[in-house]
């Protein structure tokens, strides 16, 4: 009779430890990539998916097929070999995960 109180004491606790509910055990979610927002003080350099990029004042300037652009002054915007570009200043932008980029 001991025997038996232990195995009915012993299976109610196992049974808590069993999901019941019939609900469907979560799936780990998709990674997806969210633009990077800008520090303070940043600039970006929007892509407008049309092939141009949008400068930090609202100008439009034309993509070119090696990822650089020029600027309205006639400066060229070369990218880096890093995914992102190098201004005639020598300041270094990073992509923004929107094709876009981030500049100090």
């Amino acid at each position: 009779m001991r025997y038996l109180a232990f195995v009915l004491v012993g299976a109610a606790l196992v049974s808590g430890c069993i999901r019941t509910s019939g609900e469907p055990t979560p799936q780990s979610a998709a990674v997806v990539a969210i633009p990077t927002t800008p520090a303070p003080g940043a600039r970006r350099i929007a892509y407008d998916g049309v092939g141009r990029f949008v400068l930090p004042n609202g100008t439009r300037v034309e993509a070119d097929g090696e990822g650089g652009f020029t600027l309205p002054n006639g400066a060229y915007v070369r990218p880096d070999g890093a995914g992102g570009v190098t201004l005639p200043n020598g300041a270094k932008c990073t992509p923004d995960g929107a094709q876009g980029y981030l500049c100090p």
